[in-house]
């Protein structure tokens, strides 16, 4: 079995090489992909508007109503906490179905006051929180995190992004997917062995680069702490290198690649997914 945490149904900008322009995807070919690949379940995230320009995905209410009642189909939704009501919009979510919070990809601080007013409604729901991390740009600053992870102990965050993955090792200088061994480990280590209420998302480039770089390391990262990582691809987004994640695999024949413990492997592609969701 496996689960899929990170997916989208809507348009996302190309950053492939040998492909310009906009994707499309909608739930049957989300539901292809799952298919094909071998997917029993997946998360589908939204995102706020207006804060991506590479993603156009459907809005909360229309991801609701599009999911809703397909039982391999788990909706996430997020507002943005910079206009107001957004508090409210969002419980009426929860209310109308939403089992997660995510993509919380918003340009402002981790802890920033407004921040934490959508976090307290995580809180309150028992929802777990997914969030993309770029440095200075979204959900940003990794020591911000620290403070949220402190201050919402009972919420289970699920971390996304190259902001978050370049700190796997000490050594970045600035890179955005930093390459090389892992020769100093980093924040994310750290937080994972002092925080037990922060998850891993290893989709999209920056989760796949942040292994990939150095496989040995990847080995014993992915053994330490496979009660918390999660398997995830972005679908649709594309590759730079080509294909579009989820159905190029990569993610998936790169675990397998690693020669993991079956109860490891089992821990990443679905346990650890069926826990996080209270309501699975």
């Amino acid at each position: 079995m496996v689960v899929d945490v990170h997916v989208h149904i809507g348009w996302v900008r190309s950053l492939a090489r040998n492909l310009k322009g906009w994707v499309y995807a909608d739930l049957e070919d989300l539901r292809g992909y799952m298919d094909e690949c071998g997917v029993e379940k997946a998360f589908v995230l939204s995102v706020p508007e207006g804060c991506d320009p590479y993603a156009e995905v459907v809005s909360n209410e229309v991801l609701l109503k599009t999911v809703l009642g397909d039982e391999r189909l788990v909706p996430f939704c997020i507002v943005d906490p910079r206009f107001p009501g957004a508090v409210e919009r969002l419980e009426r979510l929860v209310r109308m179905g939403c089992m997660g919070v995510g993509e919380f990809k918003v340009p402002i601080k981790a802890d920033d006051e407004r921040s934490l007013e959508i976090l307290k409604v995580a809180e309150d729901y028992g929802l777990p929180v997914l969030f993309h991390m770029e440095d200075g740009r979204y959900f940003y600053d990794i020591h911000a995190l620290e403070n949220v992870l402190r201050i919402f102990s009972d919420v289970n965050f699920v971390a996304h992004g190259p902001g978050w993955w370049r700190h796997i090792s000490k050594r970045f200088e600035g890179e955005h997917y930093p390459k090389g061994e892992v020769e100093v480990e980093g924040e994310v280590q750290r937080l994972l062995r002092t925080y037990r209420n922060i998850y891993v998302d290893i989709s999209a480039t920056s989760g796949l680069n942040a292994l990939s770089r150095d496989p040995d390391h990847a080995r014993r990262f992915l053994t330490e702490f496979s009660d918390r990582v999660l398997f995830g691809t972005d679908f649709p987004c594309l590759a730079v290198d080509g294909g579009e994640f989820g159905l190029n695999r990569k993610h998936m024949r790169f675990l397998k690649s690693l020669g993991l413990p079956d109860n490891v492997l089992k821990k990443i592609l679905h346990s650890n997914a069926e826990r996080l969701i209270k309501r699975y």
